[in-house]
């Protein structure tokens, strides 16, 4: 089955704990963020919607910051 550029799915909002969102995902698995990073209005009960999406600037970025650390630790 070919995957497509981007993926959407849902999840519920199932409670805030000292300012940790815990959110409860496809298969069982539970997520546990900040609750700064739920979009405004959105409380305990509510489903959001999740889109996944590959970001190759940011990896590029990353592997580039990984490349320099190795070299700079090889060239002590």
């Amino acid at each position: 089955m070919a995957r497509n550029q981007e993926s959407n799915f849902l999840v519920d909002l199932d409670r805030i704990e000292e300012g940790i969102a815990v959110i409860l995902a496809p298969g069982g698995f539970q997520w546990h963020l900040p609750e700064s990073y739920l979009p405004q209005g959105v409380t305990e009960g509510m489903t959001m919607n999740v889109t996944l999406e590959a970001d190759q600037g940011a990896t590029h970025a990353r592997l580039e910051r990984i490349r320099e650390l190795r070299s700079s630790l090889e060239n002590r």
